[in-house]
């Protein structure tokens, strides 16, 4: 089983597909320059791949090293009644998270940036009742936090666009993380 720190590194990467070491240290806490050992050492094992300026991409064996440390480290907490029904509730909240993305995206509104917003300060609140099964989780809270608090400030990138750490990518990203920890399939309909 990876350590916690090389875990976090990995599922980074696995999360955002293509990062960068600043933008690991970013999401995770985690120093550069640790961030850069591990990536050297994944990208020996044949884990990685460097891409360069972009940073690395994580190769099938990575992904194995990953979706293999959450069916390991979080296979208790798979039956765990207060998170199943914690995910049962999110399910209604990321439907009309959705709902308002796809009415920002098609008008621009303000009406429908302001039902982003509250719908992440509604989650950056949910997830934290989750952080005493998996402390990790306060990254996603911090980071929630700091988007909405650059969307209020007028930066707009950072409702929903990809290339920034946007309300709707760390949204997106813990979306993914938590099916994992739970063992679910991404809904796909």
């Amino acid at each position: 089983m990876l350590s916690e720190s090389d875990f976090l590194v990995l599922n980074a990467i696995f999360l955002k597909k293509v990062v960068a070491a600043p933008q690991v240290a970013e999401m995770t806490g985690i120093a550069v320059e640790d961030i850069e050992r591990c990536l050297e050492a994944a990208t020996r094992q044949g884990w990685l791949m460097d891409m360069g300026a972009d940073g690395v991409m994580a190769l099938e064996e990575g992904l194995a090293q990953v979706t293999g440390h959450y069916q390991t480290a979080y296979a208790d907490l798979r039956s765990n009644a207060v998170l199943t029904d914690w995910y049962k509730a999110f399910e209604s909240l990321n439907h009309r998270f959705v709902g308002a993305v796809t009415e920002w995206q098609e008008t621009d509104s303000e009406r429908s940036q302001q039902r982003i917003m509250q719908a992440a300060d509604r989650l950056a609140q949910d997830i934290a009742k989750l952080i005493p099964f998996i402390p990790r989780y306060a990254a996603y809270v911090r980071r929630m936090e700091r988007s909405m608090e650059r969307a209020d400030a007028g930066e707009r990138d950072y409702v929903c666009n990809p290339t920034v750490d946007s309300v709707h990518n760390v949204w997106f990203e813990f979306h993914e993380d938590i099916l994992h920890v739970l063992g679910r399939p991404r809904d796909t309909t």
